[in-house]
């Protein structure tokens, strides 16, 4: 056989087959893997090249599973940047002659010849390795002529060497992949949506950045350290939606901030009723004082009123008789917002001005963006967009609001995206959550793909949290916190507001369209149960890394078992999914836990510390008051 029979294929991480880079997170381990193989009873090694721009090429050997073709090698502490990796394999005569010397040893084959010609090799292969080494060495080669199986153990420890110093000529080389490594730290936060004008604590009053400013302490209070404001711009007049939604609005209600941009301004300016540009500069400094972020909403549509419409009214798409046509979502009909077409005459003076907004914003220190339905926008402009923007402001992430189907959503990921929307939103039984997030901690996923479990939005009530009570929403905050290693709720979440239009997952009375006042201080909030995930969160490096999910045998399919897993230790979480009734089951423990003999683990969630056995083990789990243990084995 020759090294050019050597196969390379299922190369990890990777996207596409490397058309798209791959993404990874500073200071979180992972694997460089490949499937390699060869005909014939031959070894092979392989090594990985890794290059960041402008830096030198590193190789790392790579390690063969034992019995398989695949080949793999554990990095971790990347710095943050570009990188690009390739794999070499080649055959390896010297592992393959050390194979076969125990074999033939075994069978009582005749093996002078070959271990002699074994010998030679070595010697020569020895160069470089230095004179105490090459010694203990030249002494393992005079034991293995007269006990060679003795001898063959003594050279294990020099056979790297060896294997290193051999030719790779006519090896095979893959193309370069491409590897993008993020700060991990941006992307697996717990995320706090609000409406600026319900943060005033005067109910006589719409709220402003101020005020928001002064609620920045209670956010941070319960672990939240993005701060994601909805749409602080300037609201139309024209077709204003009123309570509910309904047409025509009430003299005084707000509108919805969806439908940007009237006489004050359009997607660079700030609503006059929040307050006023220094307002908001002093908000996001107040916020990084906390070391919070402030993300906002990015939403390419107009209202009548914005100012695009009579400067550029091509950038619209127009019916037949001239006029412009309003947004529809059958059966729904937005009267009060003009999509832009971003495929217009003139559009890339459209698409540069849309660019400009979001580099106005970054001007004013803001580095997160909420993308509002990116989905209805062409992929081309957001492959344009995104690439400029990781070009000139790498630091800045975009989160694809995409409640859509599974390839686009996944796509939007692969062009740019770094954070995206899931359908965590819908899965409550056992098998949903099981299906759903092993597809998501395949290698294949997550390469690229970085889900934000949000429990709720201003658009989605689901029917989980309208009918579980209180209950549900505990175990939901605890599952989104636990399940992803980024989560985020919509404000009036921890308060267990469930009040929705009967038959739809839709809030009554939305604040989409109007001013909410809540009291924080109700005796319903479970503040203090996400402050409690939330600096478990924080503290157990397991819940930022993925594609680490494992799932767990249970008896009771009202009982999800599931592993974080990491090298330091493994942490297991159990979650009652049932929030009407006190169920119990036997779970099975982590892998790495399993040790012919008890175990003694701690629960961080509930407290105390259990004596478990190494096998099937007994939960009882109730509703609100004891949903779920989060275990870590006690050393």
């Amino acid at each position: 056989m020759k090294n050019e029979d050597v196969r390379i294929e299922n190369v990890m991480p990777s996207v596409d087959g490397g058309e798209i880079s791959a993404r990874k997170e500073s200071n979180s381990p992972f694997n460089f893997s490949a499937t390699i193989f060869c005909a014939g009873h031959v070894e092979i090694n392989a090594s990985v090249s890794l290059k960041q721009a402008r830096g030198k090429e590193n190789k790392l050997a790579m390690t063969n599973v034992l019995n398989t073709d695949l080949f793999y090698v554990s990095v971790s502490g990347l710095e943050e940047g570009q990188y690009r990796f390739r794999i070499e394999a080649w055959i390896s005569d010297m592992k393959t002659w050390a194979k076969n010397m125990a074999k033939w040893l075994a069978s009582g084959e005749k093996i002078d010849a070959d271990l002699e010609d074994g010998i030679s090799k070595i010697k020569r292969l020895s160069a470089g390795m230095d004179q105490g080494r090459k010694k203990d060495l030249m002494r393992a080669l005079k034991i293995i002529k007269d006990e060679p199986l003795r001898g063959l153990s003594l050279l294990e420890p020099f056979m790297e060497h060896i294997y290193a110093k051999e030719q790779k000529k006519g090896r095979t080389v893959t193309k370069w992949f491409t590897l993008n490594v993020q700060k991990r730290e941006r992307i697996t936060e717990a995320w706090y949506e609000i409406f600026p004008r319900s943060c005033s604590p005067d109910p006589q009053r719409s709220g402003t950045l101020k005020d928001v400013a002064n609620i920045l302490d209670y956010v941070k209070g319960m672990g939240f350290n993005i701060l994601y404001l909805t749409p602080i711009h300037p609201i139309g007049q024209t077709s204003r939606r009123g309570k509910n939604g309904k047409i025509p609005a009430k003299r005084d209600e707000p509108g919805s901030p969806w439908a940007i941009g009237n006489s004050h301004g359009g997607h660079k300016s700030i609503n006059p009723e929040l307050g006023t540009m220094d307002d908001f500069k002093k908000l996001v400094e107040e916020a990084r004082n906390r070391n919070m972020e402030i993300a906002l909403d990015l939403a390419y549509q107009c209202s009548p009123d914005h100012p695009y419409v009579k400067e550029h009214p091509e950038w619209f798409y127009h019916r037949p008789d001239g006029s412009i046509r309003y947004a529809e979502n059958p059966p729904k009909k937005y009267f009060d917002i003009y999509p832009l077409n971003f495929y217009c005459k003139n559009k890339m003076e459209m698409w540069e001005e849309m660019k400009s907004i979001v580099d106005f914003w970054i001007d004013k220190g803001i580095k997160l963006f909420r993308v509002d339905n990116p989905h209805t926008k062409p992929l081309s402009f957001w492959s344009w967009l995104l690439q400029k923007e990781a070009k000139e402001h790498p630091d800045v992430i975009f989160l694809a609001e995409a409640f859509t189907k599974p390839e686009l959503m996944y796509r939007l990921s692969k062009i740019g995206f770094q954070l995206s929307y899931s359908y965590f939103t819908w899965k409550n039984y056992d098998w949903e959550i099981r299906d759903y997030f092993s597809e998501l901690n395949t290698e294949e996923k997550a390469a690229y793909f970085r889900p934000v479990l949000f429990t709720n939005t201003p658009d989605i009530l689901p029917y989980a949290l309208q009918n579980g009570g209180r209950p549900a929403f505990i175990l939901r905050a605890i599952l989104a916190a636990t399940l992803g290693t980024s989560w985020g709720i919509y404000s009036g979440y921890e308060l267990c507001e469930n009040q929705g239009i009967p038959g739809k997952e839709e809030y009554v009375d939305s604040e989409k369209y109007e001013i909410k006042h809540r009291d924080f201080s109700s005796e319903e909030s479970i503040s203090d149960v996400i402050e409690r995930i939330n600096k478990i969160r924080s503290e157990i490096e397991n819940f930022k890394i993925y594609g680490n999910l494992e799932f767990l045998k249970s008896t009771n399919p009202a009982i999800l078992a599931y592993v974080r897993k990491a090298r330091e230790m493994d942490v297991m979480v159990v979650v009652n999914i049932d929030p009407f009734s006190t169920q119990e089951s036997m779970v099975d423990i982590p892998l790495s836990w399993k040790c012919k003999g008890n175990i003694r683990i701690h629960d961080l969630y509930g407290g105390g510390e259990y004596e478990w056995r190494d096998s099937m083990n007994y939960v009882k789990l109730l509703p609100e008051y004891m949903p779920a243990h989060i275990f870590v084995k006690v050393n």
